[in-house]
């Protein structure tokens, strides 16, 4: 879907022509267009495919007049438009419409006049000040609370980022300071927040508190360094002297009594200072001080002051708490904390070079705050390690401290044990100069316990004792300004037990009320990373100047796939661990040895013209310091001169294995941001949302291109949104990342579509609510409870019809109630909901969507993406193998909305229709099925190739990604033949298992019951070739495209949900098996669907599912509701689609005698239909037209019972009996239903027009079948279909043809209609020769398939030699019958010229046998 500068939204346009959609492009097509909220649409029939928009508007301008200007075609499904420039063949809705056989709907109206892009203007306030406005509404909604009021709260406070510290009015600071401070905390206690600061009763408390203590401590300042009040005596000096220690330690108390070293030491000079003053003036009898123990003073209390207000600054920080302090000059000037620095200690710094500088690092480790004092710890240590990625760089640790626990406990935070370290420790083996720009240091905390038992639990040995991992925090060593960080640092420690340790950005814990806390300070020195210059005086080498050996130790290296499967996010603590986990992968897939990283690294210049090489390279350099990065990014500038890099290159670079922000920049702005489309964004949003938290910065240039690109495609931002919401919930440890996206996304988006995602939001909390409620009701009343909860969600919260609501999982849906008598629920476990919403236009369709509770939906969303993905990827390929994917949102935890697609049936539905033991073992189910709902030869023949198509696709799809538990609920078929799977709760080989037993034991489900329907119910003796080629084409494209499924795979590794690590990497890795040759892998997948095929398992786990399945009344199936339609005619037809019927009567009828005996009765029905391209109002279009049509007596009962329910009144009779149906019956009920036909057309017209009489004259395909062979010499009515039959049944073989690497690969697939031996099937073998060959050394023979006319062989005989004498031969391929008693004889042969082969390509081709041994 596009945007344009007129803000209107259009459908999305075909991305790539496929055969199928080229081959479309010839076929007329009928439209049905809705004009001013009209029930009938108009027709404009035999409509060329290459028409535009704008003709087909002055075609229905001739007919009904409209505003031509004003007007714009739109879907009737949705809420998108077309252009007046659009040719319909271009249109993906179009080209979907035609393969689901749905009939092309559209809807004229105004064009819309709303957008949702920014305007700007110059009174927008800061993102800083509407991040203040949002925090009370964002505390609400992120907390998900469902016992909040409806609607937000109206009292909106205005708050200020900057608070001043110099307050015009003057306070005392009393007893009811501490209670002040006592509501706070119990506030912190009793919130549930994300953090604190994002609760505005906190933050409001905080605030308050913050300023009453600072006014204090400024108005004591400003009295004791004042020379303009009067000279205070040394006894007053001491009073406020004391009360300003005082209120520094009210100050430490706020913030969380977090006890800074530089205030302790500050608090402790004034201490000394008060003291000498009270001894000066016992022993001096002094009054006043002199001037220069009033400089001293003065000295002191500036340093203080800076100290107070970097230490509320840093807590401030640590906490995300938006609180500055501002100061002011004596004119009311703001000034900055450094002017208040002592002039004479003031110094000025200029930044150096960090590349200059030979120091070690150093880190000063001063406490540990708030360990839980009812722990059994017995000492405590820190060990800080330089991290760069995932690598530790270097690493010191303190001495171990005894821990001394209190004996009482107390939720005061002050009150809780405290270990001081006061220790610095330096980095010897990092100097500053090597230190890399992404570096920052992780603090791991070790503890040693009391009752140390279990020995085998994970643990480091220190001097001799073990001791555990109990937490972690990190800390960037350059600020976003490329800066190293100085002075104090406060930081959070995560539970190693709930968050794994990362490398890759700052983190700390913010969310825990009582977490322990880590007081650091670094080093007061300035220095910044310079900008890097790289070296241009290199260019790329010719690879054919190195030797071959090289050449082929270079290739080799570059095709190893170490860097998708090694999980480069996790912390590599030591050697021993990393060595451990490199045993249990193959050589080829090891991380590069030393050797081998130097041997790339020296040869970079020859192979970096490469595709996918240059992640190779950058991976094989260790050392990424100041100096390595003018070559590293040389590198960088020599692929953009040479050739571009793609998207899988680019997904490689934004592996966690590259934390350099200049080559994720790079792989953003080189690639993603340039190549990808607005489609691609939305396919692949899931994995660069995971992507950003191996990121060094907050604001990465792919955040910035994603909050661009939501401005202008809401389609995206509406997507985006949803993503985040279910990120906020599930990500705890980079919440704060998303949590300022997400505001960030709120910012630049217009205020309509705010109050709409809100609306959205606020209807997932009522249908939340509305579940839980019938989920805790254990009584047998939960329909009437559901009709009573929605009855007021319509009356509620869409206010009766005035409050209308996009959907999250159908951005372009827009609703305003929900249709309570088409919503039901599930009797299943989770009770899931099935809504159906009103479209806001009376003539648009409406949208079934199914609300679930109690699963994790994300594992859903990723197969849906990664099938999506596989579509993708087959679409470039030129295959269409027409998939039906919908759309699944997770909106809070493990609860949203899955979409429903609906005129589907699951195979369970579909099996129960002729029984359960006969439609479940049975094999003509399905295919009766898809015969019922396609009444024309020509739907029939679609939907059986849409079967054969999808179930290929499916089967592909389901093996790769290990789809488990698939029941024949879990497979749905559409009217239109369209196979899909739903609920993928088992995936990536987590299979369904009774106890120990696993129920899924064939690799896929492709059972007989689909074969049979795919081969027109067994007639077709080329069906499971043809299918075979399909799956083969469709495993062999995604195993040439396997890096971008690995990527997508691995950049959701990170993402916690279930089952999703580098393990199921490996396992789809495994499954693609990207190394095996072609003919393998096609000899593998073959003989997959082979051992599916004859599965028994998986038709007696479908018939175990069928029987343990209890179907209750309140369970509905997919499909729309049924007020019109019949048994044998499952669709509805109108006036608009058939014609108004005139007159129908029964001419005469014929004995039939399959699958029982039955009669079928003639009807001769005249009908009134319309002109190509006019309306059906217009009286003079119409002409008359007669139709022949065939139904037994069941049928006509069937249809007078529905009309007597339909029209109680009308009075109409037919006669029902039991009695065995012979001539003399057939001749009386000939009599009866034309009395019934008689009388049904002196009706009403509301009664003859209605679309249940047009439904049932309907033409089916019955009725076409039969008047077709009624047209030919034989009076035989067959019930197969005409193309069943092949009309040549000459006996074929597939042979495909490959010449790669020196050696010609001849594979031979498979053969067909090979002739019966003495009326038995044949054992045929395969032979093939190149003539001239004297010798036959060129002799091969495959293996014997056993009693087969229709073997599959996928044999691979390898021929190496050079092309030119290739050329020359004459390759014979044969089929022989294996008889073990009277010899072996040729079945069949045929030549094929290989100087006629274009080798350029593969070649595949069936060739019919020359010559037979019959």
């Amino acid at each position: 879907m596009r945007t344009s500068t007129d803000e209107i939204f259009y459908c999305k346009r075909v991305q790539r022509l496929t055969p199928q959609h080229i081959e479309q492009k010839q076929l007329p097509v009928t439209l049905y267009i809705f004009v001013d909220g009209a029930k009938e649409p108009i027709c404009l029939r035999k409509i060329s495919l290459q028409s535009t928009v704008a003709h087909i508007l002055y075609q229905l301008l001739e007919i009904t007049p409209f505003d031509y200007d004003q007007s714009v075609l739109k879907l009737r499904s949705r809420e998108e438009y077309l252009r007046n420039e659009d040719v319909l063949c271009d249109i993906e809705y179009v080209y979907n419409c035609l393969n689901s056989l749905k009939e092309l709907q559209f809807v004229l109206v105004q064009k819309p006049t709303y957008g949702f892009q920014r305007q700007q203007n110059s009174n927008d306030f800061s993102f800083e000040q509407f991040c203040l406005d949002q925090q009370e509404k964002t505390h609400y909604t992120l907390t998900s609370s469902l016992d909040r009021s409806n609607g937000m709260p109206t009292d909106k406070k205005h708050r200020s980022l900057n608070k001043s510290a110099t307050l015009r009015s003057t306070k005392s600071l009393n007893a009811n300071k501490q209670a002040t401070y006592s509501h706070q905390a119990h506030i912190a206690h009793s919130s549930n927040a994300p953090f604190l600061a994002s609760d505005p009763r906190w933050l409001e408390e905080f605030q308050k508190d913050m300023n009453l203590i600072l006014v204090q401590v400024e108005q004591r300042f400003n009295r004791l360094v004042s020379f303009h009040q009067p000279v205070l005596s040394i006894s007053e000096q001491i009073k406020i002297i004391t009360e300003l220690i005082s209120f520094i330690k009210n100050t430490q108390v706020t913030c969380s009594s977090i006890q800074s070293s530089l205030i302790s030491d500050k608090q402790r000079e004034l201490k000394q200072f008060a003291d000498h003053l009270i001894r000066k003036s016992h022993n001096e009898r002094l009054e006043q001080i002199s001037i220069e123990m009033h400089e001293k003073l003065t000295r002191l209390l500036y340093d203080s002051l800076i100290i107070i207000i970097g230490y509320v600054q840093t807590y401030c920080h640590a906490y995300l708490i938006p609180y500055e302090v501002e100061l002011y000059n004596d004119q009311n000037i703001s000034i900055d904390v450094e002017q208040l620095k002592y002039e004479p200690i003031k110094q000025t710094q200029m930044p150096r070079s960090i590349n200059e500088s030979p120091d070690t690092f150093q880190v000063y480790i001063d406490t540990l705050f708030s360990l839980p004092s009812i722990s059994n710890i017995k000492s405590v240590r820190i060990i800080a390690r330089l991290c760069y990625g995932n690598q530790t760089k270097a690493l010191q640790m303190t001495r171990s401290m005894s821990f001394v626990r209190n004996n009482y406990h107390s939720e005061h935070v002050a009150l809780k044990p405290q270990i001081r370290f006061d220790q610095w420790l330096s980095f010897d083996d990092a100097r500053l100069c090597e230190l890399q720009r992404e570096v920052l240091i992780l603090f791991e905390i070790y503890a040693s316990y009391l009752d140390e038992t279990d020995s085998s639990s994970p643990h480091e040995i220190f001097d001799g004792t073990p001791m555990h991992l109990i937490g972690w925090c990190s800390q960037a060593i350059f600020n976003d300004e490329h800066y190293l960080i100085t002075g104090e640092r406060f930081l959070g420690i995560f539970d190693s037990t709930t968050t794994n340790r990362t490398g890759f950005y700052s983190l700390r814990n913010v969310f825990d009320r009582n977490c322990p806390i880590l007081s650091v300070s670094f080093l007061e020195q300035s220095f910044v990373w310079p900008d890097v210059q790289p070296r241009d005086d290199k260019h790329p080498g010719n690879f054919t100047e190195i030797s071959r050996e090289k050449q082929e130790n270079l290739s080799r290296l570059l095709k190893r796939p170490n860097l998708l499967l090694v999980d480069h996010s996790a912390m590599t603590t030591n050697d021993n661990r990393k060595q451990q986990f490199s045993l249990n992968i193959s050589d080829e897939e090891r991380e590069f040895s030393e050797e081998e990283c130097h041997f790339l690294w020296s040869h970079r210049h020859f192979i970096i013209h490469k595709s996918y090489a240059l992640p190779k390279l950058l991976k094989s350099r260790s050392v990424w310091d100041y100096p390595s990065l003018i070559d590293i990014y040389a590198l960088l500038n020599e692929v953009t001169r040479d050739r571009t890099i793609d998207e899988i290159e680019s997904f490689e670079l934004l592996l966690p294995a590259f934390p350099d922000m200049h080559v994720r920049s790079f792989a953003y702005s080189s690639s993603l941001i340039s190549r990808l489309t607005s489609q691609d964004l939305l396919i692949y949003l899931p994995q660069l949302l995971q992507i950003i938290k191996f990121d060094y910065s907050h604001s990465s240039t792919i955040i910035e291109y994603l909050l661009q690109q939501a401005i202008i495609n809401y389609r995206l931002a509406h997507k985006l949104y949803w993503h985040l919401r279910q990120l906020l919930i599930t990500e705890h440890l980079h919440y704060i990342r998303y949590y300022y996206l997400f505001l960030s996304l709120l910012y630049v988006l217009e205020e309509n579509f705010r109050v709409e995602l809100q609306n959205e939001y606020d209807l997932c909390l009522n249908l939340k609510r509305i579940g839980v409620k019938l989920k805790s009701n254990k009584s047998s009343n939960k329909g009437s409870l559901l009709v009573e909860q929605l009855n007021s969600l319509n009356k509620d919260f869409f206010r009766a019809g005035k409050l209308t609501c996009r959907l999250p999982c159908q951005s372009n849906f827009m609703t305003n109630s929900l249709d309570i008598n088409s919503c039901s629920f599930f009797n299943s476990l989770t009770l899931p909901i099935k809504l159906v919403f009103n479209p806001i236009d009376s003539s648009c369709e409406k949208y079934y969507a199914i609300y679930k509770i109690g699963d994790d939906l994300r594992q859903d969303q990723i197969v849906l993406q990664l099938f999506a993905c596989m579509d993708k990827i087959w679409q470039a390929n030129d295959f269409d193998l027409r998939l039906s994917l919908f759309n699944v949102v997770q909106t809070q935890e493990r609860c949203g909305f899955i979409e429903m697609i609906t005129e589907s049936e699951t195979l369970r539905e579909i099996e129960s229709h002729a029984g359960t033991i006969k439609g479940s073992l049975g094999e003509s189910a399905l295919y009766d099925w898809l015969r019922l709902h396609n009444t024309t030869e020509r739907e029939f023949r679609t939907a059986l190739e849409n079967l054969s198509y999808s179930c290929a696709a499916y089967c592909v799809a389901t093996y790769i990604l290990g789809i488990g538990d698939r029941h024949n609920d879990n497979i749905m078929v559409k009217h239109s033949g369209h196979l899909f799977h739903i609920d993928f709760g088992k995936y990536l080989g987590d299979t369904q298992k009774f106890g120990w037993f696993n129920r899924d034991r064939a690799p896929f489900v492709f059972t007989k019951q689909m074969l049979y329907a795919m081969s027109h119910a067994g007639t077709s003796n080329d069906a499971l070739h043809r299918f075979v080629d399909l799956c083969c084409n469709a495993f062999c494209t995604l195993r040439q495209n396997s890096s971008l499924l690995l990527l997508l795979l691995s950049h959701l590794c990170s993402s916690n949900v279930l089952n999703l690590n580098y393990d199921a990497v490996r396992f789809v890795y495994d499954r693609l098996s990207p190394s095996a040759n072609y003919a393998h892998s096609i000899a593998h997948f073959t003989g997959l669907i082979v051992d599916s095929l004859n599965s028994t398992w998986t038709t007696l786990n479908f018939l175990i599912h069928t029987f343990a399945q209890t179907t209750s009344s309140s369970s509905s199936s997919n499909t729309m509701p049924i007020g019109t339609t019949l048994s044998f005619i499952p669709k509805t037809y109108t006036i608009a689609t058939d014609g108004k019927i005139k007159s129908a009567h029964v001419v005469s009828y014929d004995k039939r005698t399959h699958p029982t005996k039955h009669y079928l009765y003639k009807l001769k029905v005249e009908r009134e239909v319309i002109n190509d391209a006019m309306m059906i109002t217009h009286q003079n279009t119409k002409r008359s037209c007669t139709t022949y049509h065939y139904r037994t007596y069941n049928e006509f009962y069937e249809f007078f019972e529905r009309l007597n329910k339909q029209f109680p009144l009308i009075g109409l009779e037919l006669k029902f009996s039991r009695q065995t149906e012979d001539k003399m019956v057939a001749q009386r009920r000939v009599s009866d239903i034309n009395d019934f036909l008689e009388n049904l057309f002196r009706l009403t017209l509301e009664v003859v027009d209605s679309d249940l009489v047009i439904t049932f004259f309907h033409m089916i395909q019955q009725d076409q079948q039969i008047n077709d062979s009624k047209e030919k010499p034989s009076d035989e009515f067959s019930s197969r279909l005409p193309y069943d039959a092949s009309p040549n049944n000459q006996p074929k073989i597939r042979v495909q043809l490959k010449y790669d690497s020196g050696k010609l690969f001849v594979m031979v697939r498979y053969a067909n209609s090979l002739p019966l031996i003495n009326g038995n099937d044949p054992n045929p073998y395969c032979k093939c020769y190149l003539f001239p060959d004297e010798c036959k050394s060129t002799k091969r023979k495959g293996k014997t398939i056993m009693n087969s006319r229709n073997p599959i062989f996928n044999d691979t005989f390898t021929y190496e030699m050079d092309l030119s004498e290739i050329q020359k031969r004459l390759l014979r391929v044969s089929v022989w019958n294996n008889a073990l008693t009277v010899g072996n004889h040729v079945l069949g042969e045929v030549d094929i010229v290989l100087s006629q082969i274009d080798w350029s390509k593969e070649n595949a081709k069936d060739y019919t046998f020359f010559s037979i041994d019959s």
